[in-house]
């Protein structure tokens, strides 16, 4: 999502990165399906659905112009959190579950942006990291497909080329072995903090330039 406004329409790029990221969760679920158990987190899930239509409706009705200044704010936001928290798990209280699910779906219906709010909720809970990738992967998944029906209702699926999607395929699948490749050589830390680095830029440009 950071990368596909450079090429085409913010709005083009949320349904786009919406189906590329349900391929990819599926898959990624396949490791740590026998880890979901659906009773964690369901009121989170339940509130990322409830908050879906809401970030769609968003969407769809508002301007590239203003889209792009929110994308820019919400990757500095969500950049600032990295570098202000880190690897440290902060602890949710319960009172929070909706609030947060409901941010996580609007999020994640006008931008395909509700991973980190999700992120923070799963890893906030002492749950294992197998449980914790089967959550996110059935929450995002799941996310995908309600967000697929959203904007085939409100009609973004029609501004969509699938010829460029489907061109699109090779470099994404290309980048995301690379990706692996390089997360094997790496320290998590240094590559956690480029990635960082590069939304900051990515938002700044959005924010000031798009």
């Amino acid at each position: 999502m950071a990368l596909l406004p450079l090429i085409m329409g913010i709005k083009e790029a949320a349904v786009i990165s919406t189906a590329f990221t349900l391929i990819s969760t599926a898959i990624t679920f396949a490791r740590y399906y026998r880890e979901y158990q659906w009773r964690r987190g369901a009121g989170f899930l339940v509130s990322v659905c409830v908050g879906l239509p809401f970030g769609v409706f968003f969407l769809e009705k508002s301007s590239e112009h203003l889209l792009a200044r929110i994308l820019g704010a919400l990757m500095l936001a969500y950049a600032g959190r990295e570098f202000l928290l880190g690897d440290r798990k902060q602890a949710i209280p319960k009172l929070w579950t909706v609030p947060l699910g409901l941010f996580s779906g609007a999020m994640s219906g006008a931008f395909n942006l509700g991973g980190v709010p999700s992120a923070a909720y799963a890893y906030s809970q002492p749950w294992s990291r197998g449980q914790i990738m089967s959550f996110l992967q059935v929450m995002i998944s799941v996310s995908c497909l309600l967000r697929l029906a959203f904007y085939s209702n409100a009609g973004l699926l029609q501004r969509i080329s699938w010829a460029q999607a489907v061109i699109l395929v090779i470099p994404l699948y290309a980048t995301i072995w690379f990706g692996n490749w390089v997360l094997d050589r790496t320290h998590p830390t240094r590559l956690r903090q480029i990635i960082f680095v590069f939304i900051v830029l990515s938002g700044l440009y959005y924010l000031l330039f798009h």
